[in-house]
């Protein structure tokens, strides 16, 4: 089950999931792992930090960048150079893909330090 400090990963391609996911666990951090964006909602209110593929459908791309706005941090995993929010704010962390696992693990872990 879910704890306040869970990290949920919501990526659409579940290769690119796994990887987060191995990456992280490598890290020393546990990570709920969600291709869609219905059925991570309940882990997602549990959220300390949130991975978001920006391949996601509109919609839930739209739903989960609000997520900041809750408190919750944000990486936003990027095609594209698009700001997504990110401004000034240091809760959102946008990161463009391709990646490795010290990109997601280093971003994660900054965001989780910053209050």
């Amino acid at each position: 089950m879910s704890t306040l400090s869970a990290i949920v990963a919501v990526v659409k391609d579940p290769a690119l999931l796994r990887s987060i996911s191995f990456a992280l666990n490598t890290h020393g951090q546990a990570v709920e792992q969600f291709n869609d964006w219905t059925m991570a909602t309940e882990a997602i209110c549990q959220a300390e930090c949130v991975i978001l593929d920006t391949c996601l459908p509109p919609a839930d791309l739209t739903a989960g960048l609000s997520l900041a706005s809750r408190g919750i941090k944000l990486v936003v995993l990027a095609e594209d150079d698009r700001d997504y929010g990110r401004g000034n704010r240091q809760d959102i962390c946008v990161l463009s893909k391709p990646l490795n696992g010290h990109d997601i693990a280093n971003a994660v872990s900054a965001l989780r330090r910053n209050p």
